[in-house]
């Protein structure tokens, strides 16, 4: 695998090149690194931004969201793979489906909640295609968590909040992982291990996402 990856240098694809600029940046998990170059991540972007799929930069999905840049979505799951268990995992903002897939590589189970209908559909089917069977999907509001008793050893969410809400840290087992984007005092993404009830922050780090919003859109 190493060896796979030292010969991303001499190769010219897109997708290695991204690989490349994830190393640059101090990403340097060997699973995750080789799954991301295998992801088609042009068939999660809008067609015509296709072609920028694999640039360090978000781009839109359709319903003026977003899939976050390489870098951001590398970033959280590396994280998640050195502080985690890899049994359940709750996640807010399906979108395109990118970190769905991604995630499920790695855990046992995915729960995933999108609030636009319309994205909901589309990453299900996209990840049926892909061959990915271990993600549960709902369609519903992340800020009141899963509909049913539901217990997780991480929770990640992709979209900016100014508060965590109490629906995502009760399903956390103690000892679990949080990792969302906060608005306040600075926009950032934290990761943060859940440990009674106190918090012990694990890692942050600047980023940029869209607003985490409440109910359900439906079209």
């Amino acid at each position: 695998m190493a060896e796979d990856l030292h010969k991303l240098k001499n190769s010219n694809s897109k997708a290695s090149k991204m690989i490349v600029e994830l190393q640059k940046h101090g990403i340097h998990n060997e699973s995750l690194l080789s799954l991301m170059l295998t992801i088609p991540r042009h068939d999660f972007v809008e067609p015509a931004f296709s072609h920028l799929a694999y640039s360090a930069t978000p781009l839109p999905i359709g319903r003026n969201q977003t899939i976050s840049q390489p870098l951001t979505v590398a970033r959280m799951t590396e994280w998640l793979l050195e502080y985690s268990r890899m049994g359940r995992i709750l996640e807010v903002g399906t979108g395109s489906g990118y970190q769905t897939c991604i995630l499920s590589h790695f855990f046992n189970k995915v729960h995933t909640i999108e609030r636009q209908q319309r994205l909901f559909e589309r990453a299900q089917k996209r990840l049926s295609q892909l061959g990915v069977n271990n993600v549960e999907y709902l369609h519903g509001d992340g800020h009141v968590g899963w509909p049913t008793t539901l217990t997780v050893d991480a929770v990640i969410v992709t979209a900016m909040a100014s508060k965590i809400p109490l629906a995502l840290t009760d399903c956390l087992k103690d000892g679990g992982v949080l990792i969302m984007p906060l608005d306040q005092p600075e926009p950032m993404i934290g990761c943060w291990r859940k440990m009674g009830v106190q918090w012990k922050c694990l890692e942050e780090s600047p980023a940029q996402f869209v607003p985490m919003l409440e109910g359900l859109v439906c079209e």
